[in-house]
Parts: structure tokens; C-alpha cells; sequence
């Protein structure tokens, strides 16, 4: 969504006043992708449509690290996606991706109505009806702060920065 739709010198402006003022509550699910839409539509002088539309375009051009896809679509391991992100994730890049049938369950903020990193890995294990403990329970998340949180609750955690990385130290991971 940072990237400037066509003709719109104002988006990044735009988009860093509305995230600094909205990003919480659209994660924590207290607004929906049309708040959002609308403030930006304000902002920018684009039309709603032309909001939404970029937004769908935006979810529809992810481009996922190599390494990382491939592990999550061998499904090696019971795997959920624990993610803090507001509805568009869940009514534009899950079904897109068709992330439902890679992943054994998708947990995100905007439904739970929380962005606690370990609350929401919890309510992961519950759903996938863990039995074991929370240290062998794996966080692979790209932010530091969120990976030792969850260690501190209890759980293993991975750091991803980079899929090169990434792949270097999966044998180690996943054994």
C-alpha cells in the first residue's frame, strides 16, 4: 500500500498521516478497510473506487521469499499464519493467495480485536488443538520485538530478516 498508485504525488504523504492516526484501530479490527479508503480518498483527491482498487491491485502483487513459500506449501508441520492485520488481508490476499488451504489455520488481529503477538499465537495453538508446550511451538515472524515476546511467553521463535538467511538456518528449525 506504500506504493503511489498512477498520478498521485500525494499517496505517500497521505498514507503515512492516515497509518499514523488509523493503523492501530484498523489492525485491532475498531475500523474497517473503508475508513481507511475514505480518509485516503480525502487526502489525495482520488475517488473512493480508485482507493479500493489500488488496494486490491496492492494485495494482488505480493511477491513472497522463495524459501519460505516453498516450506509453507510442503506443509511439513501442523502452520498457521499469526499475522496483526487489519480486514483487507483477510478479504483480499487470503482468499487471492488461497493462503486457506496452505495453511491450517489463519489468526489475524483485526478479527481477534488484539494486536498481543503471544495472545494471538495462543489462540493459534488452541485452534489447531496443541497438546504439546509452547517452546515447541515455532514464531517465525520479520520483527525482532514480536519474536522475543513470544519467547518470553514461553514459546521458540525465529527472526526472519532475510529468505537467504532463512534458508541457511531451516535445517536447524525444522530439523
Amino acid at each position: 500500500m506504500r506504493r503511489p498508485p498512477e498520478d498521485c504525488r500525494d499517496w505517500p504523504t497521505a498514507w503515512s498521516t492516515v497509518m499514523a492516526a488509523r493503523a492501530d484501530s484498523w489492525n485491532n479490527g475498531d475500523i474497517t478497510a473503508l475508513t481507511v479508503y475514505q480518509d485516503l480518498s480525502e487526502l489525495t483527491g482520488l475517488t473512493l473506487e480508485a482507493v479500493e482498487s489500488h488496494a486490491r491491485d496492492c494485495c494482488q502483487r505480493l511477491i513472497f521469499h522463495e524459501t519460505a513459500w516453498r516450506v509453507a506449501i510442503e506443509r511439513r508441520l501442523p502452520q498457521a499464519i499469526v499475522t496483526v492485520n487489519p480486514d483487507i488481508f483477510g478479504d483480499l490476499i487470503v482468499p487471492h493467495y488461497g493462503l486457506s488451504d496452505i495453511f491450517d489455520e489463519i489468526v489475524m488481529s483485526w478479527v481477534e480485536q488484539t494486536d498481543d503477538k503471544p495472545v494471538l499465537c495462543d489462540v493459534a495453538l488452541s485452534r489447531l488443538q496443541w497438546t504439546g508446550g509452547r517452546e515447541a511451538a515455532l514464531l517465525i515472524d520479520n520483527r525482532q520485538d514480536l519474536v522475543e515476546a513470544w519467547k518470553q511467553f514461553g514459546g521458540s521463535g525465529y527472526w526472519f530478516q532475510s529468505d537467504a538467511q532463512f534458508a541457511k538456518d531451516l535445517s536447524a528449525l525444522l530439523g
